[in-house]
């Protein structure tokens, strides 16, 4: 019997479910095989302006592209990006969101006074900075602005320039990054210093410029200090131990404090007389020892002083004497990045060292080889061991490659296995998901026998009533063979004497 024939003696319901069997394997297929040849996606672009977006994607639409758009990012066909691109850009897409010199270009006419023009060239110049700032790496939005000062007739002086740069970015910027571009800035504007330009992140603040605090200005000439130190270490050690067998690390305790100190001094052995005082007291006193008479009341004559007496006394005289030290007042002022400790810290690999360590004599020459190592390390370093600075060196195996060793491409197996692995695995996912539709359901429901009914003959046996013939055939085969195959032998027999007659 035919499969078609098959089909048309199963019942209706087991009709459906084949069916319904078959559509499921169709869908399941399709999508399987949809996900194995299917191209992956591709970013297109990322990070553009609503409209310039909306842009974008009607061009697509157009060119009957698929594409899906995943928050600000638009993706489509990994093989297809390239052609894209180039097609979009023939068109003048994605558009420039940041205008630059191209704005002079609408500046024309008689119209247009003195003040409009040098807004212009303003917005104009902001923009051209814009662009050459969004190329650098890392940075994915900026607004600069200019105080440009316009400088009146009547002005003496030139007006201050200054400048700001807003940006944000996708990891963090360097000291020398933002100092890069407060000179960029600087060298596009004429009169405008580096140091007026500030540049300011959106989520930590002034990067460089004006209102950087001197802490932050102390701690990074602190960077840079270890940085030189640690090179300078490392390019000494070396030229014993080789490049990539030695580790150094230098850490500078910097003072962030500003401290001015007034202190005056007097020394008492250098006397000096400054002004010197003296003075005599002296007493004088006189009286007569004669009694009160009528002749006392008399004038006398020369001579006649008889019986009075005087009597003059002098005292001590005193001097006062005034000296001058000499007094020495001395003022220090200390600014912030004073260097208050130094720490240390090498790791050599004792591979290279030419030590053996089964010698009986290895512990002493790896302490003096540590030694020597130290009084190298603090010379070049110039540590200070009354300031607290510290040293370390220690013998240690390396355990990673030596710095210039290729890495080893992968082969050809891995880069099979690495391209191909996801959509294998999906072809045997299919694989397996249709074998099991085929053999456990659409199978079984071909193999299911259609309901037979039976009716009692005249010899009081069961017939099928209504059923296929050779259904009923085989069934009966099946159930009396005995009897199947004596009727199949006196049909052979009949055969042979019809064809020994003839």
């Amino acid at each position: 019997m035919s499969f078609i024939g098959t089909l048309k003696a199963l019942p209706l319901p087991r009709q459906l479910m084949l069916a319904g069997a078959v559509l499921g394997v169709v869908l399941v297929m399709t999508f399987m095989v949809r996900g194995v040849v299917q191209q992956p996606m591709a970013l297109l672009y990322s990070g553009l302006e609503p409209a310039s977006t909306g842009e974008v994607i009607e061009e697509l639409d157009k060119r009957g592209t698929r594409y899906e758009i995943r928050g600000d990012a638009i993706f489509i066909p990994a093989n297809e990006r390239d052609g894209v691109r180039f097609a979009l850009a023939s068109s003048g897409l994605p558009q420039q969101s940041v205008q630059g010199y191209e704005l002079l270009d609408e500046v024309n006419g008689f119209s247009v006074t003195s003040e409009m023009y040098n807004a212009a060239y303003w917005r104009a110049k902001e923009g051209e900075l814009t662009r050459t700032i969004l190329a650098i790496p890392g940075i994915k939005s900026v607004r600069v602005h200019i105080g440009a000062s316009l400088r009146s007739g009547f002005a003496r002086s030139d007006p201050k320039q200054t400048a700001s740069v807003s940006l944000s970015t996708t990891r963090d910027l360097t000291g020398n990054q933002a100092e890069a571009i407060q000179y960029l800035v600087a060298l596009a504007v004429s009169g405008l210093s580096p140091d007026e330009v500030a540049v300011i992140d959106s989520t930590k603040g002034i990067l460089a410029g004006p209102g950087v605090e001197s802490a932050n200005q102390a701690g990074s000439t602190a960077e840079t200090q270890e940085g030189a130190l640690e090179q300078k270490i490392r390019r000494l050690l070396e030229a014993r131990v080789g490049p990539g067998n030695s580790r150094v690390s230098v850490t500078m305790d910097v003072s962030h404090e500003r401290l001015r100190t007034t202190a005056v001094s007097y020394d008492p052995d250098s006397r000096v007389v400054r002004n010197r005082s003296s003075g005599d007291v002296s007493e004088s006193s006189g009286g007569s020892t004669a009694g009160i008479t009528a002749a006392s009341n008399l004038p006398q004559t020369a001579g006649e002083a008889n019986g009075q007496s005087t009597t003059s006394t002098t005292r001590n005289s005193s001097e006062t004497v005034s000296y001058e030290i000499n007094e020495v007042r001395t003022e220090s002022e200390r600014m912030p990045g004073a260097v208050e400790r130094i720490s240390v810290a090498v790791l050599l690999n004792d591979q290279v060292l030419g030590i053996d360590p089964a010698a009986a004599d290895a512990g002493a020459l790896t302490e003096q080889m540590a030694e020597d190592f130290k009084q190298l390390i603090a010379s070049a370093a110039g540590l200070d061991t009354s300031r607290g600075d510290d040293l370390t060196v220690e013998f240690m195996p390396f355990q990673i490659a030596v710095a210039g060793d290729m890495v080893e491409a992968p082969g050809v197996i891995a880069q099979l296995l690495e391209r191909y692995l996801w959509s294998g695995v999906k072809v045997i996912v299919l694989g397996i998901v249709v074998i099991v539709l085929a053999f456990g359901v659409i199978r079984p429901l071909l193999n299911q026998k259609p309901e037979v009914q039976s009716a009692t003959g005249a010899d009081g046996q069961q017939y099928a009533v209504g059923a296929d013939p050779f259904l009923s055939l085989k069934d009966f085969t099946m159930d009396r063979q005995d009897d199947a195959a004596a009727i199949l032998q006196e049909w052979l027999n009949e055969d042979r004497k019809a064809a020994v007659n003839e």
